[in-house]
């Protein structure tokens, strides 16, 4: 039997979500990763071993349905009826803390293939090319670390190591700074201008790219956090 530190709903559902992994793993359920190790990529600096027993948690508590495998394939994770009602929970911390606490992503915060992965969830299929697209990309600074995006069919998949086909688009980026792009807080036209990103390819291509990716999810929070800081700085 659960024990709660008082009688009262926010009690039990701290009890729930009131640690540093769990809401995470939510959010990878809620933007379309569902085998474990998709999971894991979405959320690297946890353990595998912490990540199955958070899994298990949320199983038990009816938040998350596992679906058994087949021989040689693992099972695959759903949220349930409970565990989609957090989605806007979890989005409204994200914006919460956007507009009064977030900042630009120091060297501990630049991982460089993490940020690819996360490239991946926030495409737009509508936008994306028609044809199988292939880009190489090479991110320098703090998390270098090289990737390719396979895009086809109106998906876009990650491979870490050189798939063999022939690259379309060549992009060399700054880690840091295309983080903040694709976190909507610069815009990608800035990046190339200052030199932090070069494309290298058709330019139909190179024009595109910034429009396959869906980098709006906080940027109202973020104007707002810019006005706060506005105020805060005018004398009274």
């Amino acid at each position: 039997m659960a024990i709660h530190s008082d009688y009262c709903p926010i009690s039990a559902g701290v009890e729930i979500l009131g640690d540093r992994w769990t809401p995470l793993v939510i959010r990878e359920l809620m933007v379309g990763a569902s085998g474990f190790n998709e999971i894991h990529r979405g959320i690297p600096r946890i353990s595998r071993t912490l990540l199955s027993q958070r899994l298990r948690f949320l199983e038990r508590h009816g938040i998350v349905h596992r679906a058994g495998g087949t021989p040689g394939r693992s099972g695959s994770y759903t949220l349930t009826a409970a565990g989609t009602s957090l989605t806007p929970i979890v989005w409204a911390i994200g914006h919460w803390a956007a507009e009064w606490f977030f900042e630009d992503p120091d060297d501990e915060d630049c991982d460089g293939l993490s940020l690819i992965w996360r490239l991946h969830q926030h495409a737009i299929p509508a936008k994306l090319p028609p044809r199988r697209t292939v880009v190489q990309l090479r991110l320098t600074g703090a998390g270098a670390a090289d990737g390719w995006l396979i895009i086809d069919q109106a998906t876009a998949s990650v491979c870490k190591d050189d798939p063999g086909y022939d690259v379309d688009l060549a992009i060399e980026a700054d880690t840091r700074h295309l983080q903040r792009w694709l976190l909507g807080r610069a815009p990608f036209r800035e990046l190339v201008t200052n030199g932090h990103a070069r494309l290298l390819g058709p330019s139909r291509l190179a024009r595109a790219f910034p429009t396959w990716f869906d980098t709006s999810t906080f940027t109202a929070s973020m104007k707002r956090a810019e006005q706060h800081l506005t105020r805060e700085t005018v004398p009274a």
